[in-house]
């Protein structure tokens, strides 16, 4: 079959610091599509506005999270115009299925993930049979909507073929940096166990956690600094030191194989605090910037999050990696349910305490599949889902309106970079990135 897959275009998280990178989970899905014998397509309009022609294919596949769901519904519509088959994966469609299916322009949803999934039900288009006894789908039928049940997760992530990089245009990618070197991504595990109530990982992705071992590890990022070309990778993964020891052995073979390779990934404070000796190890391997999620010293607020740690976990992480000269990113959020205008304060406060080189405050927002998003949803919750982007607050809080809380959130930001000259510059070197993206975004 002739198949599509399509990534709609976004301003996110990576984009907000002047990261553009491929889409990752698609290229995995291309990759398997091939595999099975059907051709594939990919387009990433974060990067690529060409008008697209659906008429060559059979099945167009579209990506979609919340904030990108109305862009991605409006792919769906352009595509069954044409028509295509069409099938949705990602958080929001599986997590709104009955929205979803209900307009009428989609044929089916692939659940978590869709490796074998998609491929199956290709197959099973292409051969005209009925792919209801396919695991993992839900089914647009003239009987009703057919969810054929879970499917297992794939445990043997070390046997799914390497993203299907060679199906993107990677120049126009260049933008992506890290530390001045050309920037490439890479995914090398699956799941996380903590189930914080604000993330939906743990529903879509699994709780069991799911690693690729580290020579396949060494084997793809070999792969993308000698043959590829790239100074720099960032590690995707929801939790990339999940085993200490695999961290060790990866940085092992990166000192071993002589890979002059800077890079960039998440870690839990807990983890940090925990494991000091694989932090070092990491910035003798090349480690350049690591992301952790603070979120707020308030002990109640990280309760109610079920974040799992504490704020002297926070501190002792983030002095862990300053003497291990490692570039910090901390992430904050403001507005928790059962937040105060206190807790606010010593939210902003303890960021500047930190002093990390970057703090990214976001608004909490209820993204569906989490469990705030059960909690909160009878709160006035905001129906455009192009406004769950963290940066607007979309429910109704207990104590503060939803415009005091966008007031908050600037305050944080000026509280923050405005401290002293080193901030500030720090500031508008984000600014600047934005203001690159928002350009970029242009159609």
């Amino acid at each position: 079959m002739q198949v599509l897959l399509l990534n709609p275009s976004s301003t996110d998280t990576y984009q907000s610091v002047g990261v553009t990178l491929p889409p990752l989970g698609l290229l995995y899905i291309a990759a398997a599509v091939r595999h099975r014998g059907h051709d594939v397509q990919v387009v990433d309009q974060s990067v690529d506005n060409r008008t697209i022609d659906y008429m060559p294919f059979d099945v167009v596949g579209i990506h979609s999270d919340t904030t990108r769901f109305y862009k991605a519904m409006k792919l769906a519509r352009q595509a069954k115009a044409a028509g295509t088959k069409v099938v949705m994966g990602g958080p929001h469609p599986c997590f709104s299925v009955t929205e979803v299916l209900e307009s009428g322009v989609v044929d089916a949803i692939v659940r978590g993930e869709g490796e074998k999934s998609f491929p199956d039900l290709l197959d099973a288009w292409e051969k005209g049979t009925n792919p209801s006894s396919i695991p993992g789908l839900i089914l647009r039928t003239s009987d009703g909507n057919v969810d054929t049940g879970e499917r297992q997760r794939i445990l043997d992530i070390d046997s799914l073929p390497f993203p299907a990089r060679d199906l993107l245009d990677l120049s126009l990618y260049t933008k992506a940096h890290l530390g001045h070197r050309s920037l490439a991504s890479i995914h090398t595990s699956r799941g996380c166990p903590y189930r914080c109530r604000f993330c939906s990982s743990s529903r879509f992705d699994g709780t069991r956690w799911r690693a690729r071992s580290s020579e396949s590890v060494l084997a793809e990022l070999e792969h993308l600094v000698r043959d590829m070309g790239y100074g720099a990778v960032a590690f995707l993964d929801d939790n990339f030191a999940g085993s200490p020891e695999r961290v060790h052995e990866i940085c092992d073979g990166i000192l071993k194989k002589n890979l002059d390779v800077h890079w960039w990934c998440f870690c839990r404070v807990d983890t940090i605090v925990r494991h000091s000796d694989m932090i070092r190890h990491m910035a003798e391997a090349g480690a350049y910037s690591v992301f952790v999620g603070v979120e707020t010293p308030v002990s109640s607020v990280l309760n109610h999050l079920h974040k799992g740690i504490d704020a002297n976990q926070a501190r002792e992480a983030i002095d862990i990696l300053k003497r291990n000269g490692l570039e910090i990113w901390a992430s904050y959020i403001l507005g928790a349910p059962n937040e105060t205008r206190r807790d606010l304060r010593s939210t902003i406060r303890f960021a500047c305490e930190l002093d990390s080189d970057i703090a990214q405050f976001t608004l909490l927002t209820p993204y569906p599949g989490t469990d705030l998003f059960d909690e909160l949803k009878e709160r006035n919750l905001e129906s455009d889902w192009s406004k769950y982007d963290a940066v607007h607050a979309v429910y109704k809080h207990q104590h503060i309106s939803r415009f005091e809380m966008q007031l908050w959130l600037i305050r944080a930001y000026m509280s923050f970079y405005f401290r002293h000259r080193k901030s500030t510059r720090n500031f508008f070197r984000f600014l600047l990135n934005r203001l690159k993206i928002s350009h970029n975004a242009q159609p």
